[in-house]
């Protein structure tokens, strides 16, 4: 059994900034004003942590975790109009992959992600990946700011839901450096891939067990499992 960890946003799609978008509106309608989003840095974070370096450039001081969970609650509000609204796309391979992988009895697919359930769900519905994954062991950011704690919930998972699985056959995918300290921290294998802000070379230099441009087809990506070593 192979134990594989998905990372959503750059990883499995590309949702054209609505999350940023639906951050905009909450903010609009809670605060009243408008934040220069360039000046944060959201890849590879947390939904939380986002709110909270909103809330601090918006106001000067810093925000509650009452203000906190507030703006991320209007945020879920208005996502999946924001989603339904913008054209993204899947990356390359992943749907694919995951159909592959859904034939085989010796994969599970869960997810790993620093999006709150419900904007994880929402997004993961929007391009028809939902089906794939099985959410009860799966980790999400709810009222976490840093990927890290969420990488704890996953391997808490793990050792109840998978108890008979080693380490060495899970594997945590994503696109950020962040990504890549989640599956260290838990001692699985990380795959990097550079479908999102991050080059191959940025990656590379955080030592993932295997990096890559863009997954590749199924039955290579499955292969690659089964080796040993690093790529």
């Amino acid at each position: 059994m192979k134990i594989l960890f998905w990372d959503i946003d750059g990883t499995l799609l590309k949702t054209a900034k609505a999350g940023l978008y639906a951050f905009e509106e909450a903010v609009s309608e809670s605060l009243h004003t408008k934040i220069d989003f360039t000046t944060i840095k959201t890849a590879g974070m947390t939904d939380y942590y986002i709110s909270h370096q909103i809330l601090l450039l918006a106001t000067g001081r810093e925000p509650s975790v009452h203000e906190i969970c507030n703006l991320v609650s209007l945020y879920e509000k208005v996502l999946p109009s924001h989603l339904a609204a913008r054209k993204g796309h899947l990356t390359p391979s992943v749907k694919d992959i995951l159909l592959y992988l859904q034939q085989q009895s010796d994969y599970t697919c869960l997810i790993l992600t620093g999006n709150t359930e419900f904007g994880a769900k929402a997004k993961l519905r929007q391009y028809g990946l939902d089906g794939f994954f099985d959410f009860s062991s799966s980790a999400f950011c709810d009222n976490c700011y840093n990927r890290r704690e969420i990488s704890k919930q996953a391997l808490t998972k793990l050792q109840q839901n998978y108890p008979q699985v080693p380490l060495d056959q899970v594997y945590v995918i994503g696109d950020t450096p962040n990504d890549i300290d989640c599956g260290k921290a838990i001692g699985a294998q990380t795959i990097a891939v550079a479908t999102g802000r991050y080059s191959l070379e940025e990656l590379q230099d955080h030592s993932p067990w295997w990096a890559v441009s863009t997954l590749p087809p199924p039955v290579e990506f499955a292969e690659h499992l089964g080796r040993e070593g690093s790529f």
